[in-house]
């Protein structure tokens, strides 16, 4: 039996596992969307960065290229994630219903 479509509550938070790292997201409804559109300048691009900082909320398994250690869940180290790994963050975030884990 199908659940139908579920609306975007701002509370729900879901984790996402890709290449053995774990990300903790939220999904992101039209009015949040509308205030990071109107807070941000910049075009397309720093407007998916301002999506990106708000719907990762945190990970693990995420390290840096210089040596082993797991890098923090900062806007900065986000706004460093590869390209491929964002679009799927993004896209999670935006789907109809989170497809992973919920985490309350």
């Amino acid at each position: 039996m199908s659940h139908g479509i579920q609306i975007i509550d701002p509370e729900e938070r879901f984790t996402l596992s890709l290449e053995g790292a774990s990300f903790t997201l939220r999904r992101i409804d039209s009015a949040t969307l509308v205030a990071l559109e109107r807070r941000g300048e910049g075009g397309s691009a720093a407007l998916n960065d301002e999506i990106l900082d708000y719907i990762l909320i945190d990970w693990e398994g995420v390290t840096s290229p210089l040596g082993s250690a797991e890098v923090p869940c900062t806007r900065e180290n986000k706004l460093h994630l590869p390209g491929a790994v964002k679009l799927k963050l993004l896209g999670a975030a935006q789907g109809l219903r989170a497809g992973a884990e919920t985490v309350h």
